[in-house]
């Protein structure tokens, strides 16, 4: 084989950690950084402001949260890890630990809890809902979990604007057991 035939030789170790490197940057948690001196210049607004929204209905205040033990074996210790991981605010390690456990346990109420929970973190609310009503459909008589649900349906209709859903949220999370 003359040199004109052979193929390019590539680094294949600068490839691979190429790769990795892309693969962790991926992975990593997309969180706006402030800079200290730094703020963004906005154009003045033409706009009159908008009126002060109306104060919000006097409510009860809530009722303390029931623990709720988490499922034995391999998916709890998933969902241990999760809830730490989004603590921490790794949201992508959370997300996998927790479809790694719904794989295991798709009908775990718990898990579909978390996963709204994650979802609501990231802004996603309109899934962070979704989340909730298949958690409470799998509930069954688990009404400290159900209210939980209701609870985040109700910031989550309250960040998607719904206030009348987000409502008809906190009602059903106060005839919770």
């Amino acid at each position: 084989m003359t040199k004109t035939n052979r193929p390019p030789r590539r680094n294949h170790q600068a490839t691979l950690l190429l790769t990795i490197a892309c693969c962790l940057a991926s992975c990593a948690p997309q969180q706006r950084v402030e800079m200290p001196g730094h703020r963004e210049e906005r154009p003045p607004s033409t706009t009159p402001a908008p009126a002060a929204p109306a104060a919000p209905p006097p409510q009860r205040p809530p009722a303390p949260e029931a623990v709720i033990p988490p499922p034995a074996g391999r998916v709890g210790t998933l969902l241990l890890n999760a809830n730490q991981a989004m603590q921490a605010g790794h949201f992508g390690r959370a997300e996998l630990q927790l479809e790694r456990a719904l794989r295991l346990a798709p009908r775990e109420p718990q898990l579909w809890q978390a996963m709204a929970r994650l979802r609501f973190a990231q802004g996603n609310y309109a899934q962070a809902v979704q989340f909730c009503l298949k958690s409470n459909s799998l509930a069954g008589r688990n009404g400290a979990l159900r209210r939980q649900n209701w609870l985040l349906l109700e910031k989550a209709y309250l960040k998607m604007g719904q206030q009348e859903k987000a409502a008809h949220a906190r009602q059903q999370a106060e005839r919770q057991p």
